[in-house]
């Protein structure tokens, strides 16, 4: 993924604007938080967008905190080591719900 130069939320997406590319994220609301599925994504590219994204809607004052579908623990740690106060994570066996 290159740099990423904007993020915008739209009705259903998330989207990512880089350098040569965008990428869309699907979110969903539940429970007033943003449930985003970033599992297909790598260790290093999952945290990117998930400090960058949970940034954006801090800067923005969004009232719901953001819930990460991850792939892993090892990401999920990745993440949390952060300690951003607008994230809620989850790991990949909550990834069905995001079909519903």
């Amino acid at each position: 993924m290159d740099s990423v130069k904007q993020i915008k939320l739209s009705k259903d997406d998330f989207i990512v604007i880089s350098e040569n590319s965008s990428l869309k994220l699907k979110y969903k609301i539940e429970n007033d938080k943003y449930i985003v599925d970033i599992s297909n994504l790598n260790l290093i590219n999952a945290v990117k967008i998930a400090i960058l994204t949970s940034t954006y809607c801090f800067i923005r004052d969004f009232k719901k905190k953001i819930c990460w579908v991850v792939a892993d623990e090892e990401i999920k740690k990745a993440i949390s080591i952060l300690r951003l106060k607008n994230i809620d994570q989850m790991l990949i066996e909550k990834r069905l719900e995001m079909a519903s």
